[in-house]
């Protein structure tokens, strides 16, 4: 009998909606799973260190990975790949929460709120230190123009920045009025006042973010990452908050990441930092859960899936 090991926690309802569905197949638990019965597992709802023991099996018998986060750049892809695993991620769900927090904090610095804050904890002066602006026709570069991209632009576009995108070729992105390839970006650093990064980790984007890339912006924008903290040389960014080449960071993701409590960025006053909690929404399972069970309706149906499945040569 096949196993579907739920790594991933379900409410009651929805496990129950498998069993009901699916009477030839066994749903456990990694504390229920037996290494005597890891040949019989076929599908695997969550990520877990025992993704590796089962794809140490020869031959590998799991055929359905479906990932809770949109990332999958943690997986061992080309291992994957080589056992012709299908893989899903959950890319989508975050788009509204991830694209509101890149929006609070770009209007946090703006519109005064992270000053008003240090000086209600400290001199409680009546005058704040900075001076306020708007969002208002200002340039927000955002680079991926996926779900989240997309997700950005519409909020920005509401608030009248002037939005642009940046993927791979340069392709048209649904609501981006333009877009710009990867290596062809020199005219837009220049003028841009925010930049978001909201790409995958791949081997293209490692360490994209480096000292080379921040010597071509030109009005010492506000650079917001809530991608990946690898796609961002962490030394060279502090080097561009020094020379004033970035007038902000905010950051969601770190490398290193936890950041220790010792690292350095977590002293700058020009550094915003939240521990990778811009994607977090409520009712989280509710949300996820739709996305596996189409999936494995059609695994079942077909042996195909039918929601988010990822390119493991391209890593997302």
């Amino acid at each position: 009998m096949p196993i579907a090991l739920m790594v991933q926690a379900t409410k009651t309802a929805q496990l129950e909606q498998l069993q009901q569905a699916y009477p030839a197949w066994q749903f456990k638990t990694v504390t229920t799973l037996k290494p005597t019965e890891y040949a019989q597992v076929e599908v695997m709802y969550g990520n877990h260190p025992i993704l590796q023991q089962l794809l140490a099996q020869t031959p590998v018998h799991l055929k359905f990975l479906q990932v809770i986060s949109a990332g999958v750049d943690y997986l061992p892809l080309a291992q994957l790949k080589a056992a012709e695993v299908l893989v899903a991620n959950t890319s989508g769900i975050h788009a509204d929460a991830i694209s509101e927090s890149a929006l609070a904090a770009m209007l946090t610095v703006v519109r005064g709120y992270h000053a008003a804050w240090q000086n209600q904890i400290g001199a409680h002066q009546w005058d704040l230190p900075t001076t306020t602006s708007t969002l208002t026709g200002q340039q927000l570069l955002i680079y991926g123009t996926g779900q989240i991209g997309q997700s950005l632009a519409v909020k920005a576009a509401a608030l009248g920045l002037q939005v642009v995108g940046v993927n791979t070729t340069g392709h048209p992105a649904p609501h981006f009025a333009q877009t710009v390839a990867l290596p062809a970006t020199a005219a837009v650093l220049a003028t841009a006042n925010f930049i978001v990064n909201a790409l995958p980790l791949t081997p293209t984007t490692a360490h994209f973010f480096n000292a080379q890339w921040f010597q071509q912006l030109g009005q010492h924008p506000m650079f917001i990452n809530i991608g990946r903290g690898p796609s961002v040389v962490t030394a060279d960014l502090m080097a561009a908050l020094d020379q004033q080449q970035l007038s902000w960071a905010a950051l969601d993701v770190t490398d290193p990441e936890p950041l220790p409590a010792a690292h350095p960025l977590w002293q700058r006053p020009d550094v915003l930092i939240t521990p990778h909690i811009s994607g977090q929404i409520a009712h989280f399972r509710a949300v996820v859960f739709p996305i596996f069970k189409a999936n494995f309706d059609q695994f079942n149906a077909q042996g195909t899936l039918c929601r988010n499945q990822v390119d493991l040569a391209r890593g997302y």
